[in-house]
């Protein structure tokens, strides 16, 4: 074993958290070393973000190449070419990764191939081919991720019953899939399954799609699933899966009225549920505390060991790229002497179906549970110009908003383009806009975003372009 220099700040892990971390710590003029035993970019870049996002666009030229006859456009022998449809992702990605490395090179950060893992106070030990190395650290950051959990459910682990991860190695698209939970990645799984020709069916446990989303946006998300062919089962479970002669999967599903009945499938896709990176971390003998093997960190990213951090998905906040990019961010910011603390307040969230949903704030629910009176406005995209325009009609934007005052307090939107209408309503929460903000706000006409303003006008009793609308408030 070789001992190395000195670093004021050892990252072990190159995800979205760690390598923004990484490049931050440099320009604020530490000396920062990270350790990455596979990609720079993580899990994100290389294996779910983006991958995924190059197929849904994929799906979504070839949906709309289909129905093309609908904007005037003749287009013939419409078919899906899934060799090409790897290629195109697999470029993108190879992409983004060279440019990751380049920036992590150009701002002089020492990228180390390797397993990192604590070794004591002040120590970082490092393992390739072989041959280990220890390096000295001011300061540790812990950006390792999370994996996909696996089901206790019998037959989850025999063959053709795939993760996320694994859906991504498949040389052609199969016939039909069972998807079990109806979560984000459940969901576009399913999208990306159905619009290249498979037979779907999602089953999830809770009574609606998207359960971390607001209600109104999971029933509507199933609504429009249902009609594009999708067969969808809430407050459902799979027991068990059972290979059949035919090259078919058994699945075993109980539905919400305890009926049990058999659903065939040519491949299962676990699509819900995620583990921390934890092992071979060192974290026991480091005296790291956990809860349920997430890592605990307060607001300022800090563990309870001194000069050790953590960030990302293996703290267990909140399992977004973008979160732990901006952890990565806050806590070498703290490491290099500021006072910076993360605020969950305003935490957008999206899920990449088509059509898209996107959100931040507290679901209508959750308002009402946090004891608000609220009130609340909903613009559906059939009366958008723009969305008229653009072929895209379905979906609805829904505010969410504290009736003395007007505080927005959350914003949820299924829709075209949602992911790019929501970050108005993030801006707008961080800075407690009321709805009298967003109604006053002049958007450009025709927009997509006009739709927010539409909704929050119809929070205040003022709709323009809805017919008899009402505010919904608390009774």
């Amino acid at each position: 074993m070789t001992t190395e220099a000195r670093y004021d700040v050892v990252i072990i892990g190159g995800g979205p958290g760690g390598y923004v971390a990484a490049i931050r710590a440099a320009q604020l003029g530490l000396r920062t070393a990270l350790v990455e035993r596979e990609h720079v970019g993580g899990v994100c870049l290389n294996k779910g973000c983006i991958p995924t996002k190059a197929m849904l666009r994929s799906a979504e030229v070839f949906r709309l190449a289909q129905k093309s006859q609908e904007f005037g456009v003749q287009v013939e022998n419409v078919r899906l070419d899934y060799p090409a449809v790897v290629g195109y992702r697999d470029r993108v990605v190879r992409g983004l990764r060279n440019g990751v490395a380049g920036l992590l090179k150009s701002n002089g950060v020492d990228v180390l191939q390797g397993t990192g893992r604590l070794a004591g106070p002040g120590q970082v030990e490092v393992e390739a081919n072989g041959q280990s190395r220890r390096l000295q650290a001011g300061n540790v950051i812990l950006a390792t991720g999370s994996t996909p959990a696996e089901l206790p459910i019998p037959g989850a682990s025999g063959p053709r019953v795939i993760n996320s991860d694994q859906a991504l190695e498949l040389p052609e698209v199969p016939r039909s899939v069972l998807v079990i939970g109806g979560g984000a990645v459940g969901a576009e799984w399913a999208t990306i399954f159905r619009e290249y020709g498979a037979q779907v069916t999602v089953v999830e446990m809770l009574p609606t799609l998207l359960p971390l989303e607001d209600a109104d946006i999971g029933r509507g998300l199933e609504r429009l699933f249902t009609a594009r062919g999708i067969a969808v089962k809430t407050q459902a479970r799979v027991e068990r899966v059972e290979p059949r002669g035919d090259g078919q999967l058994a699945c075993t599903v109980t539905t919400k009225d305890g009926r049990q009945e058999q659903v065939a499938a040519e491949y299962v896709l676990v699509g819900v549920g995620r583990r921390p990176n934890t092992g071979g971390l060192g974290l026991e003998a480091s005296g790291l505390r956990t809860t349920r093997g997430w890592v605990e960190v307060d607001d300022h990213l800090r563990t309870n060991v001194p000069t050790v951090y953590a960030i990302g998905d293996l703290t267990g906040r909140a399992l977004l790229a973008h979160v732990a990019s901006h952890q990565g961010l806050v806590a070498v910011e703290n490491i290099a002497g500021h006072d910076r603390a993360m605020d969950y307040k305003a935490v957008p969230a999206v899920t990449f179906t088509h059509p898209e949903v996107a959100s931040v704030g507290l679901t209508e629910a959750k308002a009402r549970e946090a004891g608000h009176e609220v009130v609340v406005g909903r613009f559906p995209f059939a009366a958008s110009g723009r969305a008229m325009t653009y072929g895209e009609t379905d979906g609805f934007v829904k505010v969410v908003a504290e009736s003395k005052y007007g505080e927005v307090l959350g914003v949820h939107i299924l829709g075209q383009n949602a992911s790019e209408l929501l970050p108005e309503a993030v801006l707008g929460l961080r800075l407690e806009a009321t709805l009298e903000d967003l109604a006053e706000t002049i958007h450009a006409h025709p927009t997509f975003p006009e739709a927010v303003m539409e909704a929050a006008l119809v929070a205040l009793g003022r709709p323009i372009h809805v017919a008899k609308p009402r505010a919904r408030a608390a009774t």
